[in-house]
């Protein structure tokens, strides 16, 4: 059987009763602050590796369903807001977008023939 003791927060050391992640919600939040559509992250200084906090990012991102798109290109981190669209006009529904597009991308069934031909466009690239 499992009993309860009743401690006061005061006897435990290092109590937080909020945390929000030290290193993904400044940079999130401080991103959508700045009301662009697109934006690169400069890593200089971080102590993690680009890919460890790509993946952090995107699990905060995930599990507090924030309207921002973690992607790299070349080398280079990208976030994009899924709110507004590039004028930077608001998305009302944008949760509700995100998951029709989802649902709507066709999914093309992988066949010999579609690896042959995949092979060919992708050959020498």
């Amino acid at each position: 059987m499992v009993k309860y003791l009743a401690v006061s927060p005061e006897e435990i050391e290092n109590v937080r009763f909020t945390h929000r992640g030290r290193v993904s919600y400044p940079i999130l939040k401080g991103f959508l602050e700045t009301d662009m559509f697109i934006a690169q992250l400069d890593m200089t200084g971080l102590q993690q590796s680009k890919s460890t906090l790509v993946s952090c990012l995107n699990s905060y991102v995930r599990n507090h369903h924030m309207p921002i798109k973690i992607f790299q290109r070349m080398g280079n981190t990208y976030l994009m807001r899924l709110d507004i669209d590039a004028e930077g006009k608001a998305i009302v529904n944008w949760e509700a977008q995100q998951l029709q597009e989802h649902l709507d991308s066709t999914v093309v069934e992988i066949t010999p023939e579609e690896v042959g031909k995949r092979y060919v466009a992708a050959k020498g690239k």
